[in-house]
């Protein structure tokens, strides 16, 4: 019989000849996003699997392990045969209790001064860290830009793919990044006790009441408004334009946006039309008559020497605004916060339309959305929605950020008579923005067709024929 050593020995050398060792497992790639470290779901690692059959042995090698193996199957005793013995299945225990948060996670936006220390922002990030020193918790405070790649929306999308642990568990965003997030699954819907009184009642003004529910559900409890219209100084102009037969025989030059890839003033001149959003199925849709009617607008403020084409420069609202606002004489379609937010002896009036009934004034708001999905962290998630609505607070926030206020409650409290009034000037006019798929789907389709109507290259109808046939395209 071949000595037990040797029989060892040749099983352990044909293992070592027959399996060849693993390759070592890659590492996955750590994507780090403002000091948060995430992994990349792109990347997927696996160990190798080898199937010995496809492998090679060379021939003497493997005479030789089976010259081996024969003599000690030959000449080796046989091991008694074990009796296998039956063994019970443990008994299955309950899932292991999640443990209670540690932390609290809040994302905001650059809004009320922020990352800078203002007096609003330093508000802010206090009553946050309040509210988490109250629960007995650490306050995780991020600031994310609203757009591009590290852009609130992508970032929370990739967060809840590949990195739970680090998903917020309430954001403030704006109206139309909320509905977008209520679209791709990232926000959901809140409980009543997330205000601090029902959103029924009458002390919510209309507009936040608009902007806290999409399709009836609430997704957002209101902390701050706007209101987009005609910003001009009450030293040149004793009364605004009404009607754009007015606003078009006024001396006042006008400042628009018309490079917002949004076309967020567009869409405004367009609902002053008549104009609807969307078709009967709820699917984002303009009417070309009533675009033509804008441009047709558009057309004549530049006939007129009213609107030049530099107004194809500005490509968003803060640029507008800071390159316009030393031009006292301008009628300037803008943003009220500009005016709350500093001492600016400067009026805000509803965008003029066809006829005096259409003047409006587009609303936007800021709201606090929740997005966790652990429904441990949505507890303390929907307490924390609930103190920071409290009027109070919001009141002090708003006045000292220049936002107007969700309540009337809240207006009613403000210590300047002057930010009062003008707040409550807008207030009759407020009338919902256009979906955010609406500015998707023809945004910039409406700059390109406004760049092309001011240089001459195209009439009105055939622009607003252009906009919409180009905003159809896959």
């Amino acid at each position: 019989p071949l000595p037990l050593p040797l029989s060892v020995f040749s099983v352990n050398f044909l293992c070592f000849l027959w399996f060849p060792a693993l390759p070592t497992t890659q590492q996955p790639n750590d994507l780090t996003t403002n000091g948060s470290t995430t992994h990349d779901a792109t990347t997927l690692f696996s160990a190798a699997r080898y199937n010995p059959l496809t492998m090679k042995v060379p021939r003497l090698s493997l005479l030789l392990i089976l010259g081996i193996m024969a003599l000690a199957a030959c000449g080796a005793p046989r091991a008694p045969q074990a009796t296998p013995t039956q063994t019970s299945n443990p008994s299955p225990t309950g899932a292991p209790t999640p443990l209670p948060p540690e932390t609290l996670r809040v994302w905001l936006p650059p809004i009320g001064g922020l990352p800078s220390r203002s007096p609003a922002a330093e508000m802010l990030t206090k009553r946050i860290e309040a509210f988490a020193a109250s629960e007995g918790l650490k306050a995780e405070i991020r600031i994310k830009p609203l757009s591009g790649p590290a852009g609130m929306l992508n970032t929370l999308a990739a967060a809840r793919q590949v990195a739970p642990a680090a998903v917020p568990d309430v954001v403030l965003i704006p109206r139309s990044l909320m509905e977008e997030a209520v679209a791709n699954g990232l926000a959901f819907p809140l409980p009543d006790n997330a205000f601090t009184t029902p959103l029924s009642t009458g002390d919510w003004f209309g507009y936040a009441q608009q902007m806290a529910a999409v399709q009836s559900v609430s997704y957002g409890v209101p902390f701050a408004g706007d209101a987009f219209g005609v910003v001009y100084s009450p030293r040149t102009v004793k009364s605004p334009p009404q009607t754009w037969g007015e606003w078009l025989k006024a001396k006042q030059p006008w400042r628009i946006a018309l490079g917002d890839q949004r076309a967020t003033s567009i869409l405004a001149l367009y609902k002053t039309a008549g104009g609807t959003w969307q078709s009967q199925d709820g699917a984002p849709q303009l009417d070309e008559k009533t675009l033509a009617r804008v441009f047709s607008l558009l057309q004549s403020a530049n006939a007129n020497g009213l609107l030049s084409a530099v107004n194809l420069q500005f490509k968003n609202d803060e640029e507008l605004w800071k390159k316009s606002r030393g031009e006292s004489d301008a009628f300037i379609l803008t943003y009220a916060s500009h005016l709350l937010s500093a001492p600016a002896p400067r009026q805000i009036a509803p965008i003029p339309g066809p006829d005096v009934e259409h003047r409006t004034i587009l609303s936007t708001a800021w709201l606090w959305t929740l997005t966790t999905p652990d429904s441990n962290r949505q507890r303390i998630a929907v307490k924390f929605l609930a103190y920071m609505g409290d009027a109070e607070f919001v009141s002090r926030w708003t006045e000292s950020a220049g936002y107007l206020p969700p309540r009337r409650v809240e207006l009613n409290t403000w210590g300047n008579a002057r930010q009062r009034a003008l707040a409550a000037s807008v207030m009759p006019f407020l009338t919902p923005p256009p979906p955010a798929q609406v500015e998707t789907k023809y945004g910039a389709a409406l700059a390109e067709a406004a760049r092309r109507v001011l240089n001459g290259d195209l009439t009105s109808q055939e622009a607003a024929h252009w906009a919409i046939a180009e905003a159809a395209k896959p």
